[in-house]
């Protein structure tokens, strides 16, 4: 029951790297820690490099057969799963650090 609930908790808002929503989680997983009786759980800032996905110009996997025909590519676009459907600041799928 409490990995369940963790796991709801983690899942409640999307917490992209990099953005004050991942912040925010970090935070409560510190507090937790704490609260677990950890002597320190820290937060370390790091300076890194991180791919998010154009919105104007969204990219895509594609399989081409032999001759060059494109005979799959993925999807641009995802349903949300089931309860998930109003919840903003969603990424689209895309593929990062992909050439």
């Amino acid at each position: 029951e409490n990995i369940q609930d963790f796991l709801h908790s983690f899942t409640t808002f999307p917490h992209v790297a990099g953005t004050e929503q991942n912040l925010r989680l970090a935070k409560q997983i510190q507090s937790q820690w704490k609260t677990f009786g950890l002597d320190t759980a820290e937060l370390v800032h790091y300076d890194v490099l991180l791919s998010y996905p154009n919105q104007s110009a969204p990219n895509y996997i594609s399989i081409t057969d032999n001759g060059g025909k494109e005979i799959f590519n993925s999807s641009l676009f995802e349903l949300p799963p089931e309860g998930y459907a109003n919840i903003s600041g969603v990424l689209p799928p895309y593929n990062a650090f992909s050439a």
